[in-house]
């Protein structure tokens, strides 16, 4: 059948449409709004041409009615997010436009929002296929089985009841390096892979999005970790390049992204950016539909958020200059003041423990309302989140502990494990922060350094999905972190003060250069030698509790066998006209007497800075991208030691007083 080549109407002649119709549709009558449609009286599908003459107004319920004529008894309801993608969409393919860019947060339907657009792109028959790519198998595995119905025993009893099966997105398959991608029998249905998957069988892809150029949607899932220079796991640069080649096929590409820029702070691959017009000297993304968190709560689908921010009082080491005679020196601050040294504070156990007793403390309090409500803790690597899964196991023998990290050949089973089973926290580094879908989660613990606003957003939205079992106006997140100074630049982000949100992103300005070289400077060598916690505040979407209030409103909380947040507790106190810091019938908690701490043996000392120096040189290698599970790893270590101790003349084993084992240290903070 020979098809008019001109597919869509062009403004004029909508113009001329609209004009004929008189602002009403030409089925209901209703007025039209601004996503009506131009629709052909004989599809174009079945060759009707694309002319005034052929053509009707119509709002776009009936419209989708009309389908290809037929009528679809579709029972999803789009959100208003979902509802302006999938018009923007249409709108830009009529506008010949490549590309749809769309800024959503955590929780807001990004899934089904593409299944639902691939359906009724289906229906009109714009495309035949949908290839979707992701940043992580388990986000893969979601998009499958997420358009599937069960059966009670868990059996595959058919897809997305939602929509009319007369015609709909059809089997979304999983796809790593199996061909067929879609079978060419089976138009409607589609694929998706990760980014890693698309860079490992880069030709098997081209060659699938070549043969069907034009009739396929393609959708780039968590946008803002394709094309970073980073996790093997996202694919790295080269699948940045390899989407943007494959939007050269595509009919329409849709870029779904949590952030507006990369994980590695640079721009999106396929999006456009304009000057802010409050600081020219900031561009800001040009996004076509957007869903922030604020919409998610106004909506109902997304939790508000009760962050619990601990500072910390560190103690940094100096060493001095035998050669001079200058002796050490010790500077002490709050972590809330200065957060460069942010890795060997959380690894103190001194701070991290009493940010997991809280975890534990919030979990318990959540508990109160549905003992199925549990826990997340993200640490900084493997071997810290061992330690805390020790401790939690230890310390809190009666609690449910699981630990999924990615060295661990079950931590998939353990994940899912998690969902369905009887817990109360999961341990883990980054398994569980993108597409980690487990409602039940209502606390989320922060013991990693990372300060991304994306991969932070990411991290606390597995925390803010709304539970279905449960109201969601009696659904709240709790947020255990330590209070750094990017800590605050994140609680603006969710409190979108934009402005100053987005400085969390920001780096040092550079010191001024001296107009005139001078001489050579000797390095300090410096080191956190102790941190411990100190006081904790909360912040949540609309208060502020501070330290001392806290420690009242959990007195109450205590005595009430209360599980409310603080915040809200703070609120309905102050709306009963009382002030928290005048309750005079309450006592202030006890505080224990600081004890002085036992002088260190020479042998601790010794021990102490060897075991500095081994993680001085872990760290080395981390930075550079050897991991302990790379290939090599121990070997790498082995030299790196070799060098230090050449460098110090001594090796651990000889440095077996604190001036040898300074010396050590030295040699390990000289490494380049």
């Amino acid at each position: 059948m020979k098809r008019d080549p001109q597919r869509f109407f062009s403004p004029e002649q909508r113009s001329i449409l609209y004009e004929h119709a008189e602002g009403r549709c030409q089925v209901c009558s209703v007025a039209l709004s601004d996503g009506w449609h131009a629709d052909h009286m004989i599809p174009w599908a079945d060759g009707g041409p694309t002319t005034v003459e052929n053509g009707q107004a119509l709002c776009s319920v009936c419209n989708a009615k009309k389908g290809t004529g037929m009528h679809f008894s579709d029972t999803f309801t789009p959100r208003p997010f979902q509802r302006e993608v999938l018009n923007r969409v249409i709108e830009r393919i009529r506008e010949r436009q490549e590309c749809t860019v769309v800024l959503a947060a955590p929780g807001s339907g990004k899934t089904l929002t593409y299944q639902a657009l691939a359906t009724q792109l289906i229906r009109e028959d714009l495309i035949d296929y949908v290839a979707v790519f992701v940043p992580r198998t388990a986000l893969a595995e979601q998009c499958e089985t997420g358009w599937m119905v069960l059966d009670a025993n868990k059996n595959v009893r058919g897809l997305c009841e939602m929509f009319d099966s007369a015609k709909r997105l059809g089997r979304v398959r999983h796809r790593v390096n199996e061909t067929p991608l879609t079978n060419p029998n089976e138009h409607g249905s589609g694929f998706v892979s990760t980014y890693s998957a698309l860079v490992t069988n880069e030709e098997m892809f081209l060659r699938w999005a070549r043969r069907n150029e034009g009739r396929f949607l393609l959708v780039a899932d968590e946008a803002q970790f394709c094309g970073s220079a980073g996790d093997k796991e996202d694919g790295g640069t080269k699948a940045g390049a390899l989407i943007e080649k494959l939007n050269e096929y595509a009919r329409h590409t849709l870029l779904l992204t949590g952030t507006p820029y990369r994980a590695d702070n640079k721009p999106l691959i396929l999006a456009d950016y304009e000057p802010d017009p409050d600081n020219p000297k900031k561009m800001s993304l040009v996004c076509h539909a957007e869903a922030r968190y604020s919409d998610g709560v106004a909506e109902g689908y997304l939790r508000t958020f009760e962050l619990h921010r601990t500072d910390a009082r560190v103690s940094k080491r100096t060493l001095g200059d035998p050669d001079t005679g200058k002796g050490d020196s010790i500077l002490e601050y709050n972590l809330s003041d200065d957060g460069d040294d942010l890795v060997p504070v959380l690894r103190d156990e001194k701070v991290w423990q009493p940010l997991v007793d809280r975890v534990v403390s919030r979990v318990r309090d959540k508990q109160k309302f549905n003992r199925a409500y549990r826990g997340l803790i993200s640490c900084m690597q493997q071997n810290d989140a061992r330690k805390v899964q020790k401790y939690l196991q230890q310390k809190y023998p009666e609690l449910r502990v699981g630990i999924a990290v990615s060295s661990d050949t079950d931590a998939p089973q353990a994940l899912a494990d998690f969902k369905v089973q009887p817990m109360d926290i999961l341990v883990t580094v980054r398994m569980a922060f993108i597409g980690y879908d487990c409602p039940t989660i209502t606390v989320v613990g922060i013991l990693t350094h990372y300060r991304d606003g994306g991969h932070l957003m990411q991290l606390v939205g597995r925390g803010l999905r709304v539970w279905k079992d449960m109201p969601a106006r009696q659904q709240s997140c709790a947020i255990v972190a330590p209070d750094d100074p990017k800590m605050e630049g994140f609680l603006s982000l969710l409190r979108e003060e934009q402005e100053q949100g987005l400085k969390l992103v920001d780096e040092r300005e550079p010191a001024e250069p001296d107009d005139e070289p001078g001489e050579a400077v000797q390095q300090e060598f410096a080191f956190v030698e102790s941190a411990v916690a100190t006081s904790t505040d909360v912040a949540s979407n609309e208060i502020d509790v501070d330290a001392d209030e806290l420690l009242l409103i959990e007195g109450f909380k205590v005595m009430a066998d209360s599980g409310e947040d603080a915040s809200k507790l703070k609120k309905i106190l102050e709306m009963a006209g009382l002030m928290v810091k005048q309750a005079p019938t309450v006592p202030a908690p006890r505080t224990e007497p600081v004890m002085e701490e036992t002088p260190k043996t020479e042998r601790k000392q010794v021990s102490e800075i060897n075991a500095k120096v081994a993680e001085i040189i872990r760290s080395h290698l981390y930075k550079r991208g050897v991991k302990p599970d790379s290939p090599g790893y121990q070997e790498a270590v082995t030299k790196l030691t070799a060098k230090v101790n050449e460098s110090a003349q001594y090796n651990a084993a000889q440095a077996n007083t604190v001036d040898r084992a300074n010396r050590r240290l030295r040699a390990a903070l000289a490494i380049k």
